[in-house]
């Protein structure tokens, strides 16, 4: 499995109208291969990670069309999770896959959505 997963489907997310992406080592995401290169020039580590969103979103999907097992990976990833900024990117990945609807995708409105939904599970 590549590095960069959750970063890509964030970009994916964020930009509906692109259908691939770039990641340098560093985790940042480009656009454009080149402008990846030149990036990447500058780092000790030259490695370059590309994504295609159809690729990623197959990937995603359950093989056997049976989500129970990835619903009960998820939970558990959930109640492992520090719901804390710098998970960021697993927050915002765990909100898309719960299909929660917060009012905005600040770090802490989706920690709030995810807590809540957390809670909820507990009742």
């Amino acid at each position: 499995m590549k590095k960069y997963t959750e970063n890509a489907q964030d970009y994916f997310d964020r930009h509906p109208q692109n259908d691939e992406c770039h990641i340098t080592s560093d985790g940042r995401v480009f656009h454009t291969l080149g402008s990846a290169q030149g990036f990447a020039g500058t780092l000790e580590d030259q490695t370059i990670e590309s994504y295609k969103r159809a690729v990623l979103e197959k990937e995603n999907k359950s093989p056997d069309g049976d989500d129970t097992a990835d619903k009960e990976a998820k939970l558990a990833e959930l109640a492992e999770l520090e719901l804390v900024k710098e998970n960021y990117i697993p927050i915002k990945a765990l909100v898309k896959y719960f299909d929660l609807k917060p009012a905005d995708q600040k770090a802490e409105t989706l920690i709030a959505a995810l807590t809540d939904y957390k809670n909820s599970l507990n009742s």
